[in-house]
């Protein structure tokens, strides 16, 4: 079922698997959630798998969690020392859950062989995106629709994306199966006081950082059956301002996209008018530090918005 649920359009709510209310993740998001985080992953039913089969489906497992222990079974006969007291969990390591993204953002990450057609890349940009330009191409990606998205097949895409017309905030992207979501997420580090920053983190960021814009950049993760990197690439180049526009700066590009003009606003108002109310509630009294802000500010911008096919 691991492919079939990953294209499921259902979503929590309609299971009844929802955390909460206001949880409005699906069933393919939430699969690929644990599968991320997770340090063991038991393949049950493999029995009703040809050996092809099982093949995809741990190559792709391999891709979005390489460190991930994989263990096979059977009825949900699976040796107790394999899942119990097992030692390999690590708060610092779970903290950092992003493992994928994170490796692949400093460049070391060298890509697998390729198995079974599942291979991946990262697309990489130091400018901003059209939002209405990008959501055509996320929405090509998603539909399988018009060159090169018509020959390759995404499974999972994530990362975070800057937008000409959102300097302050990072868009974290996330498509999984048959849902995207493009969501505000953390502040650029380039917008908030150097005084504030966490002691190591200057150096930390060094080889992300480009004046005049400091870190902002896209940086998306792509996993799936890609026939053509270098037109995959290209298709999101498009997604760009031009290089004219480019250089005359977010003055300029503020004018170049409107509200009318952005599809993702009537989202984004919503998700920031949201966390604004949520941490004028909690602000009574507490000073807290940037680091803990950072944070607090992607759970709270957070508000699921997204797009199916």
């Amino acid at each position: 079922r691991f492919f079939s649920e990953l294209d499921s359009l259902e979503s929590l709510q309609e299971r009844d698997w929802q955390a909460d209310p206001e949880d409005a993740r699906t069933i393919s998001h939430l699969l690929c959630d644990q599968v991320e985080f997770a340090n063991v992953i038991v393949l049950n039913k493999c029995d009703l798998l040809s050996d092809d089969e099982q093949k995809q489906v741990r190559r792709l497992i391999g891709v979005m969690n390489p460190t991930a222990k994989i263990v096979e079974s059977t009825f949900s006969k699976v040796p107790l020392k394999y899942v119990l007291g097992t030692g390999i969990f690590s708060m610092s390591q779970a903290e950092q859950h992003k493992g994928w993204l994170q490796e692949e953002r400093i460049g070391e990450h060298t890509p697998e062989t390729e198995e079974y057609g599942i291979s991946s890349m990262t697309y990489r940009a130091l400018k901003p995106f059209h939002p209405a330009k990008l959501e055509e191409a996320l929405q090509a990606m998603l539909d399988g629709s018009g060159s090169p998205f018509d020959e390759s097949t995404i499974l999972r895409a994530k990362g975070f994306c800057w937008l000409a017309n959102r300097p302050q905030f990072q868009a974290d992207f996330s498509l999984a199966g048959n849902h995207y979501s493009l969501n505000p997420g953390n502040p650029w580090w380039a917008v908030i006081d150097k005084a504030d920053w966490p002691e190591t983190l200057e150096q930390a960021i060094a080889p992300l950082w480009h004046e005049p814009y400091g870190d902002r950049q896209q940086e998306i993760v792509v996993i799936g059956h890609l026939e053509d990197k270098d037109a995959i690439v290209a298709a999101l180049d498009a997604c760009l301002i031009g290089a004219e526009e480019f250089k005359l700066g977010q003055e300029h590009w503020d004018k170049l996209v409107t509200p009318e003009t952005d599809p993702f606003h009537e989202g984004w108002e919503a998700s920031l008018n949201m966390a604004h109310d949520h941490s004028h509630d909690h602000s009574h009294g507490h000073d807290h530090g940037h680091e803990e802000c950072h944070e607090d500010c992607h759970e709270e911008c957070h508000h699921d918005h997204s797009h199916a096919h």
